[in-house]
């Protein structure tokens, strides 16, 4: 298990090299210490926020086709309590609002990774879910890249509170999630 110590031993061992693979992994936290060293002036911010976005941008791919590849995996994981209907109402839902299903599956991390799975799973375009990802990306990493270079000092406590967002942002997203399957049901009724 890497602890934060030994994560910021090989991050100024290993540089840009070390960044890359901790951003398709762990891109916030990663991205709010290099913000850090940022101002220590170890790393360059243009290289930073390419390192970041792009590492973003090819964890958001695998997990699309893996979710596209997994297809058959996941009905016969989940059986019963997935039927034809609900998957064109999740379709339907992601092929027309794609934006809005990506931005949550983007920012709220406890429901990030099945967003994105459920997108490549339901075939989404891989060309609107890229670059909405991306889009998200940009702005995601700014921000995080900013907020290291403004509070990186302050790393560990960052990370606790991205972890109580991270909660607070599942609860939300799970809520909506249930408002939404309410709302369905009783179009459908």
């Amino acid at each position: 298990m890497f602890t934060m110590s030994k994560i910021l031993s090989l991050l100024l061992s290993y540089r840009y090299v070390f960044i890359f693979p901790l951003a398709i992994i762990e891109g916030p936290i990663i991205t709010i210490i290099a913000g850090f060293f940022v101002i220590t002036h170890v790393f360059n911010p243009f290289i930073v926020y390419g390192l970041v976005v792009l590492g973003d941008a090819i964890g958001d791919s695998f997990l699309y086709w893996f979710g596209r590849g997994s297809r058959s995996v996941v009905h016969r994981f989940f059986g019963k309590s997935i039927n034809k209907q609900k998957l064109d109402e999740a379709r339907e839902y992601f092929t027309t609002h794609h934006h809005k299903a990506l931005v949550m599956s983007k920012i709220v991390h406890g429901v990030g990774i099945s967003g994105l799975v459920a997108a490549g799973s339901l075939h989404i375009s891989y060309k609107k879910f890229f670059f909405t990802c991306l889009g998200i990306s940009l702005i995601q990493s700014a921000v995080f890249l900013l907020l290291g270079i403004l509070f990186g000092h302050a790393y560990q406590q960052l990370n606790t509170y991205l972890g109580y967002f991270g909660i607070i942002a599942t609860v939300v997203g799970i809520a909506l999630i249930i408002f939404i399957i309410i709302k369905l049901k009783a179009r459908i009724r």
